[in-house]
């Protein structure tokens, strides 16, 4: 883990958004797989956005390590979604990491998710 200054949270949720328009803007032009992708960055951009304006940290090394942290800022609100986080992370490497495809079904689902997990660390981190 890395230490981070806290406004590297909001620099984080301006990544975060930008791949949730990137994500919507490949499952309209039927490129799944990178919706999919880039529904998984939203998420590890926004959890990065939680973990440094809870605890000033940022995982360095794998996600792991994220969802670790994101578990020990959850602590601070005595909540967390961190089996939201493996999930999505357990389908981008089945997936994305693979040659298997992605269906217009799956991108969607999980561009959905994305949105969730974002739209609840924008509620989280004012």
């Amino acid at each position: 883990m890395k230490e981070e200054d806290k406004s590297g949270a909001f620099a984080r949720l301006r990544d975060a958004e930008e791949f949730i328009s990137s994500s919507k803007d490949n499952l309209n032009a039927n490129r799944f797989k990178a919706s999919l992708d880039h529904a998984i960055d939203t998420v590890i951009a926004a959890n990065d956005a939680f973990t440094i304006y809870f605890i000033g940290q940022v995982a360095s090394i794998d996600h792991h390590e994220a969802i670790k942290l994101h578990k020990l800022a959850g602590q601070k609100i005595s909540e967390n979604r961190a089996n939201e986080i493996a999930t999505l992370l357990e389908e981008r490497h089945r997936k994305t990491y693979r040659t298997y495809p992605v269906t217009k079904n799956l991108a969607e689902i999980t561009l959905k998710k994305a949105e969730r997990f974002l739209d609840w660390i924008k509620i989280k981190i004012k």
